[in-house]
């Protein structure tokens, strides 16, 4: 029998249970730290840019001497400098006049509309201080960081080391994804998942549905990854073995959760790490791991990103377990996709979901709604 647990009560259940992990840092690449956590702050080593330079193609002024030019009476200057985008800002001028409004006529330069001081100059150090803090340890790296890493000369950076994560779905009918039948989309859809959480993934493949093959395949799993995630079994019927095998190598957290869909989730601990029993339909796998298991595997978690839409029709539920419906956007609507937990392809069409509170007696059609986006 299930003791079901809130989706609130769960979480705070993981985060005394798992504070975040210290596993250690490493070093890599710029080319290779998208998606990483830093694990130190990062400063400037120098100022940026290193010097006053232009910001377009153009001639170097002082800026009041163009005071007052227009096209009928250009200002006409013998003191004005040709400068590259990029190039540095000659001494005594303040400006840059762009090519469109400057004409060479023999020795000087007609400039034909007033430009004020530090038009199109970046001044030395206006991007960065040197010792300034950039970045700080424990902030993603997504391209915007990447690209202030790289315009301060970082080839390298500390990152945290990953969580390792290993992935085992059970079930006798399920064969690989080449073969005809039931396919086994779990593990390649938990991978993906994992590591679009900054995770790095092992598939431990198929395991039948025998007791002890499950042992070992989970024991070893747990031996060599920081989370375990075992999809299917995780129900109460007489082939679940999921929680069985978890109770020996541990302790149960929750068996239940209220939540559609998802309710049989698992969660155990060994040794200070995690064990999830995931539902084997696909779909209720894939929100679980959405809602439940990103706070486990991502080290900051925020709430998802979200967009306003109007309900496109009526919505029941009064099951006592809040309700996440993915929906389609068309036009500012959120129409329903229908689905069911054991049909994936059906969730691919949607751009989002809605999320009903427990004990909530549904949504009726011209309400307006946030559409959770899938992608944090």
């Amino acid at each position: 029998m299930l003791h079901v647990k809130s989706l609130e009560e769960t979480l705070a259940i993981l985060r005394a249970e798992f504070p975040p992990a210290d596993i250690g840092v490493e070093t890599v690449p710029l080319a290779h730290a998208a998606g990483r956590v830093l694990a130190q702050d990062i400063a400037a080593r120098e100022d940026n840019p290193p010097y006053t330079r232009s910001s377009l193609d153009g001639y170097a002024v002082r800026a009041a001497d163009t005071f007052g030019a227009s096209e009928a009476t250009p200002a006409m200057l013998t003191n004005a400098l040709y400068v590259p985008t990029g190039g540095p800002l000659p001494p005594g001028t303040d400006a840059v006049a762009m090519i469109e409004i400057a004409e060479k006529l023999g020795e000087y330069t007609l400039i034909s509309n007033s430009v004020a001081p530090g038009t199109g100059v970046v001044y030395q150090g206006e991007d960065a201080k040197k010792g300034e803090v950039i970045l700080r340890a424990g902030q993603g790296l997504s391209p915007r960081q990447i690209g202030a890493l790289a315009a301060l000369g970082y080839a390298e950076v500390a990152v945290k080391k990953r969580l390792r994560c290993g992935i085992i779905s059970t079930g006798d009918e399920l064969v690989p994804i080449e073969s005809q039948g039931i396919r086994d989309v779990n593990n390649h859809m938990l991978r993906a998942q994992a590591e679009a959480f900054g995770c790095e993934a092992h598939l431990y493949g198929i395991c039948p549905d025998d007791e002890e093959k499950l042992f070992s395949a989970i024991r070893q799993a747990h031996a060599e990854c920081d989370v375990v995630l075992v999809s299917g079994g995780s129900s109460v019927g007489v082939m679940d073995f999921t929680r069985r095998i978890f109770e020996k190598l541990g302790r149960v957290l929750i068996h239940g959760i209220a939540m559609k869909p998802g309710k049989p989730t698992i969660v155990a601990k060994a040794e200070g790490k995690a064990l999830i029993g995931l539902p084997g339909h696909p779909v209720s796998a894939f929100f679980v791991m959405l809602e439940v298991v990103r706070f486990l595997l991502q080290e900051k978690t925020t709430q998802r990103p979200a967009i306003m839409a109007t309900l496109a029709e009526n919505i029941p539920s009064n099951h006592g377990r809040e309700d996440f419906i993915p929906v389609r956007l068309n036009d500012g609507m959120a129409e329903i996709v229908p689905y069911k937990s054991g049909l994936i392809a059906l969730l691919a069409h949607s751009d989002g979901y809605i999320r009903i509170p427990r004990l909530t007696e549904g949504l009726e059609r011209g309400a307006q709604v946030q559409v959770y986006t899938y992608e944090a």
